[in-house]
């Protein structure tokens, strides 16, 4: 395999604007992320799913690479039904971001747009997963105390905080 055939990830150098050096990044497609809450809002969706990273199965929330020109939105709406196999015609928006965040600006292009949403009703119709192909993970409802015992993927502990800090107001 060489660079160039990876899929998601580009290798990128730009001349620094003042100094006489150059600077390497990952160009990365942006993506979205939803903290999923059930409708007594004490419980999380996760995914648990295997990342090369850490070379583990990691528990996270859901999350996808926003393709093909899509916007935000879009991506989080055909996320969800791949991921958990519910509609987002199923989910009240409590939180929609105003601008991504910047992941790690000294080496990915990569910005995240992170909501907050909870199922309308303890009923709500959870359908068959439409999983990309290579994708192989499991869904799991997690008390909201536990979740930051038990996963260290930072998007997670972010979107709990900003859900426990939005509910104090």
């Amino acid at each position: 395999m060489k660079i160039d055939d990876l899929k998601f990830l580009k290798v990128k150098i730009e001349k620094h604007p003042t100094r006489d050096i150059q600077l390497e990044f990952l160009d990365k497609p942006d993506a979205i992320a939803a903290l999923i809450l059930n409708f007594a809002e004490d419980e999380i969706l996760l995914v648990e799913q295997y990342r090369p990273g850490v070379s583990d199965k990691l528990l996270e929330i859901p999350a996808g690479i926003i393709e093909n020109n899509e916007n935000p939105k879009e991506t989080l709406i055909r996320e969800l039904r791949e991921e958990t196999g519910y509609k987002f015609e199923s989910f009240e928006v409590i939180y929609a971001p105003e601008i991504p965040l910047i992941l790690s600006p000294g080496y990915t292009s990569e910005k995240l747009y992170v909501y907050i949403l909870k199922l309308k009703t303890e009923k709500e119709v959870n359908y068959e997963k439409q999983l990309d192909e290579g994708e192989d993970l499991e869904v799991v409802w997690e008390k909201i105390e536990k979740v930051e015992k038990i996963t260290n993927d930072f998007k997670t502990h972010y979107a709990v905080t900003l859900y426990k800090n939005l509910i104090k107001k």
